[in-house]
């Protein structure tokens, strides 16, 4: 299959100490290489006679696809990331504080894993954790290192080729450069994305909610900030921490089922569910959120 490639996610001229001439040409040159490259590497393979070709040229191959695939996925992802818009409440900022204790911690940690890698190659991701339900960190090189079950949210390319032109061997202030132009819009949707996809199976209507109330939990799970601006709750419903799930889960008792809930039914309770039903909870999420809740004129009781 023929692969072709994406136009530049993002405005070179638009960011902040990284200039248009390193972009681009990272963009033309090495993506369009790694596109180029993984066209004529499967155009080779197609031409295979399987029930005769030698294993280790079958190996070899493989291999080069694996590496020039990744190369050409993650650099897509890479200039996607660039474009410095504002990390809005929710979604993400509640998965920062959840996972790595606060948004600076996490900052911390992914760009000292990008310093790690200066002056010799790799990447560093930061991604869902299909197996733990959580965000992770992590390290990648040779374009062939991904962790098993992750869904990439942010990928920074530590290559020399992202970042000698403007910076030379001085990788930590590319590093620097990069946190401040990451498009946090885009990100926010990556995150939105992989989690409605895993969790869409977890969803639960009002209607559902209404008729199995008395046979277990319903948990706001709102981030604190839109709880407390809020004067309403789900009659009969409890107030509990997102970002503190991991210290309150073990609280509920074992076998009773869970809704949680937030603003819309978007990133925080599905993430919440996912994570509960890691550790055991038959846990699932309300559709719409207190939102649609509210509009359909169902029970609320006043905080």
């Amino acid at each position: 299959m023929t692969y072709f490639p994406q136009p530049l996610a993002c405005n070179p001229a638009t960011l902040d100490g990284l200039s248009a001439k390193l972009v681009t040409s990272h963009y033309e040159n090495n993506y369009g290489g790694a596109v180029k490259r993984l066209n004529a590497i499967r155009a080779e393979l197609a031409s295979f006679d399987w029930t005769q070709v030698p294993g280790f040229k079958v190996s070899a191959l493989k291999r080069e696809e694996l590496i020039a695939g990744n190369s050409a996925f993650l650099h897509e992802l890479y200039f996607d990331c660039l474009g410095a818009t504002a990390l809005k409440p929710g979604g993400l900022s509640v998965a920062f504080a959840r996972d790595f204790g606060s948004r600076e911690r996490w900052a911390a940690e992914f760009a000292a894993i990008g310093r790690s890698l200066g002056g010799g190659s790799g990447w560093a991701l930061c991604a869902w954790s299909t197996r733990e339900n959580c965000l992770v960190n992590h390290w990648s090189a040779d374009h062939t290192h991904l962790m098993a079950g992750t869904m990439p949210i942010l990928a920074l390319d530590m290559y020399e080729h992202s970042y000698h032109m403007d910076f030379g061997a001085n990788a930590a202030a590319y590093v620097e450069a990069f946190m401040r132009n990451i498009d946090w819009e885009k990100a926010n949707a990556r995150y939105a994305s992989a989690l409605k996809q895993l969790t869409s199976h977890l969803a639960v209507t009002s209607a559902e909610v209404l008729s199995n109330k008395d046979k277990g939990y319903v948990i706001d799970v709102r981030r604190a900030e839109a709880y407390r601006a809020s004067q309403e709750i789900i009659a009969g419903a409890t107030w509990l921490d997102p970002v503190k799930v991991a210290q309150w889960s073990g609280s509920l008792s074992p076998g009773k089922p869970v809704v949680v809930y937030c603003v819309y039914g978007w990133e925080v309770s599905q993430s919440t569910a996912a994570i509960l039903r890691t550790q055991g909870v038959d846990a699932r999420f309300l559709a719409g959120g207190i939102t649609d809740w509210k509009a359909a004129g169902l029970p609320v009781q006043a905080k």
